[in-house]
């Protein structure tokens, strides 16, 4: 099993998801960060503009977004151009959050990758990028 692609991809997931419980976050989850990330990056967004940021289909972005606004991190407005839809911001308290859960993530990924060289963490980089691409144009 362990020259299988999914098998060597579930255990990496695996190791991922019990580092980031470690040293990132029990409460938020890797997929409420990337959420909390790309409204960061934008300063402001439509939920389908997370949804297709953050790799997620429609009604997980949904379903995140409104967690993350019942926590309080998360504000929704209605639009200025368009009253149908809703802009989603970052709270001072959602702001706060981001930062210390990125710094954390970035210290987490350093150590998921200790195991590899400088050059072959450029080249795992590239490959997944490669995977993923080719997966998603298919």
């Amino acid at each position: 099993m362990e020259h299988r692609p999914g098998h060597l991809i579930r255990r990496a997931h695996q190791i991922h998801d019990a580092l980031w419980a470690a040293r990132v976050s029990q409460d938020a989850t890797p997929t409420q960060f990337a959420v909390l990330s790309v409204v960061a990056h934008l300063g402001s967004c439509d939920q389908a503009t997370i949804a297709r940021s953050a790799s997620l289909d429609t009604s997980t972005a949904g379903s995140v977004v409104y967690r993350l606004t019942e926590r309080g991190w998360l504000r929704s407005e209605p639009s200025p151009s368009d009253r149908r839809r809703n802009v989603l911001q970052l709270t001072p308290e959602g702001e706060e959050v981001h930062l210390r859960l990125a710094a954390a993530a970035n210290a987490m990924t350093e150590e998921l990758q200790a195991p590899l060289e400088p050059a072959e963490r450029s080249e795992l980089i590239r490959l997944l990028r490669r995977l993923v691409a080719g997966h998603e144009r298919a």
